[in-house]
């Protein structure tokens, strides 16, 4: 894991960049979706070669990029995207009414669907688990539904949301984990949830084995299971992009997930294998602990590094960064540099004023030197632990050792950094996010005070004010205004130092037909056949 996807997704999972042949293209709006062809055969088992292994199978608790990818084939939503990035009904009916001055949300749900215990799908079961979602300990998506005051429900079939004020971003948030319903029966199973989790989805768990793989099975309760053609999926943990690329060309796995530019020659020449190329709506970069003293849920406290007390020595470590050079020599120039954590393909949203800084020794060590900190500054970065992850850690060791940083390299598997990211047990982590449709759901969590993914401890008044009215503004280019300024607030104060937007690059065996990809990078196999 090159830099880690936090599905939170994160710079996770992003071992990325590779593969190649075949280019399928379909546009989407303002971002790509690609489709493999090839012949189908029914009843198959289709394999998938994961970058990272996924958090916990729990849509409350996963932050995982990777989670995320497993999750599509067994946790429907209340809302989806299609390829054009537009947001459509899953377990909804038809998308939200919006009424009492914007803060009363109405949900039809669809009826006659079961989940895979084949208990019932009904209002009852939303709204325990929009609760579970918004108030269990630890929940990772309880900040996105922090103005959700309450849920009621209006007979079996629709779910009532009450609002401490108008929501612009909630059904957005409703297409992803914060819309996940899980069976109330296997909640109240005594268990963990993630150790046997239940949802309604096209295919139903089986069994997960730590470090090595997670296998699903055909839903026999699935209200459109004659869509399904395969009778399994297995994921397979393969961390090293080179491991991925080579059990793909020898058809061990059937897909593979973010391979490395490194291994695009030798895909391409293999005319058994097709590529499907999409350009994300996530970041990658780096997260600085300034205020994460004790633990992401607890009171804020500077840590104590230099980083954490000089905000011009962030400025300085990001001025010693040659974002150019690091998507040629890590990524062979398959990534997209940027300082934003807004993706190139959400046009609407990106700031047209915005111009990233260059490389810049010299005021960078002016920066060092007016820190008055002891030099070389001492910086452990936490980083994957895969190739990619090393030449990104080494190229970013090389380059600020000219402005006066000492880097020493931390490679962390990829669970075991998350948690320590969420602890505080980190100077830098070399992280990123996976991105959302709308922008609150790529930054609310991350930089607000007391975001359940705030792990860099970061806390502006001002960010969060404008945070807090983006969101109760349903005029989108007021939003954008406010976003805009957000950004630039964080842009200065440095919590996160943005690097670049991936181009996931996801292998196929053209045995397999019906893989896609949108432009949340997600690989898409539930339809697939083989």
């Amino acid at each position: 894991m090159s830099i880690t996807t936090r599905v939170r997704s994160a710079l996770g999972a992003v071992a990325i960049i590779a593969l190649a042949l075949a280019l399928v293209a379909v546009a989407g709006a303002s971002t790509a979706h690609r489709s493999s062809t090839a012949a189908p055969a029914a009843g198959a088992t289709l394999t998938v070669g994961l970058a990272e292994e996924p958090d916990a199978l729990d849509p409350t608790l996963a932050r995982t990029f990777v989670g995320r990818v497993v999750f599509l084939s067994l946790c429907e939503k209340l809302y989806d995207i299609n390829a054009k990035l537009d947001i459509v009904p899953q377990l909804a009916a038809s998308l939200p009414k919006v009424s009492g001055g914007g803060k009363t949300v109405t949900i039809n749900l669809r009826k006659g669907i079961k989940f895979n215990d084949g208990s019932p799908f009904n209002a009852a079961a939303v709204k325990i688990s929009l609760d579970r979602h918004k108030g269990l300990a630890k929940s990772a998506r309880a900040s996105e539904l922090t103005p959700v005051d309450s849920v009621t429900t209006s007979g079996s079939s629709t779910v009532v949301l009450h609002l401490s004020a108008p929501f612009a971003p909630l059904t957005s948030l409703l297409a992803d984990r914060s819309g996940m319903i899980m069976s109330p029966q296997a909640l109240n199973g005594g268990g963990a949830f993630a150790a046997n989790p239940v949802c309604v989805g096209p295919f139903s768990f089986v069994s997960r084995t730590a470090g090595d793989r997670i296998v699903l099975k055909k839903s026999s309760f699935y209200y459109a299971k004659s869509k399904v053609k395969l009778a399994g999926i297995v994921y397979r943990i393969i961390n090293e992009p080179s491991a991925r690329a080579a059990n793909l060309s020898s058809h061990d796995i059937d897909v593979a997930d973010r391979l490395a530019s490194t291994n695009l020659p030798a895909i391409k020449r293999d005319s058994s294998l097709s590529l499907i190329k999409a350009t994300t709506l996530g970041y990658q970069g780096l997260t600085i602990n300034i205020g994460n003293k004790t633990g992401l849920r607890n009171p804020y406290s500077n840590v104590g590094t230099p980083l954490a007390k000089h905000r011009g020595l962030r400025e300085a470590l990001e001025l010693s960064l040659d974002r150019k050079v690091i998507n040629k020599v890590v990524f062979g120039g398959t990534v997209l540099p940027d300082c934003s954590p807004v993706s190139p393909v959400q046009k609407f949203w990106r700031d047209p004023k915005l111009k990233c800084p260059g490389r810049n020794i010299a005021r960078a060590k002016k920066l060092v030197a007016q820190s008055r900190e002891n030099t070389p500054i001492p910086v452990k970065l936490m980083i994957g632990t895969d190739t990619v992850a090393a030449r990104l850690g080494q190229v970013i060791q090389s380059e600020a050792r000219d402005a006066g940083f000492n880097i020493d390299l931390v490679p962390t598997e990829f669970t075991t950094s998350l948690n320590r990211a969420d602890a505080g047990q980190f100077d830098v982590f070399a992280v990123g996010f996976s991105g959302r449709v709308d922008p609150d759901g790529t930054n609310y969590g991350f930089v607000h005070t007391g975001g359940s993914l705030n792990d860099s401890g970061y806390s502006s008044a001002r960010v969060d004010r404008l945070l807090d009215v983006a969101r109760a503004n349903t005029n989108q280019n007021k939003r954008r205004a406010l976003y805009n300024q957000a950004f630039g607030v964080v842009l200065q104060d440095r919590p996160l130092i943005y690097l670049y937007h991936p181009q996931n690059f996801t292998g196929v065996s053209k045995k397999v037909k019906g893989v896609r990809v949108y432009g949340d990078g997600l690989i898409r196999v539930a339809f697939a056949s083989k």
